[in-house]
C-alpha cells in the first residue's frame, strides 16, 4: 500500500485501530467515493469487523496513494437515516 509521509509518521498513529487490509478492502470496493479540494479523492466502505463503523480513506489524486483513514461517525449517522448508501 502506497502513502504519504504524513499518513505513515501521523495519522497511522492516531488511528491504530485501523488496518490496513481495512483500508485496502475500502479502496478496492468503496461503498461511496467523493473528489475533494485539494486534490483528494474519499472513500467509504463498511467494516463489519469493526461494528459495522465506516471507515473513511483519503487517498491523493491518483486514488491510491494513501493520506488519512479514519473511522467516520458522520457518514455512519447518515448511512442510518438511509441518507448514504449501505
Amino acid at each position: 500500500m502506497k502513502s504519504t509521509r504524513y499518513f505513515r509518521e501521523f495519522a497511522f498513529q492516531k488511528h491504530p485501530e485501523v488496518l490496513p487490509e481495512w483500508i485496502e478492502r475500502v479502496l478496492a470496493n468503496p461503498i461511496k467515493q467523493e473528489v475533494q479540494p485539494h486534490n483528494r479523492i474519499a472513500f467509504w466502505g463498511n467494516i463489519e469487523e469493526a461494528e459495522g463503523r465506516v471507515l473513511r480513506v483519503i487517498t491523493l489524486g491518483d486514488g491510491e496513494t494513501v493520506h488519512n483513514a479514519f473511522f467516520d461517525r458522520n457518514f455512519y449517522k447518515r448511512q442510518q437515516r438511509g441518507e448514504e448508501p449501505q
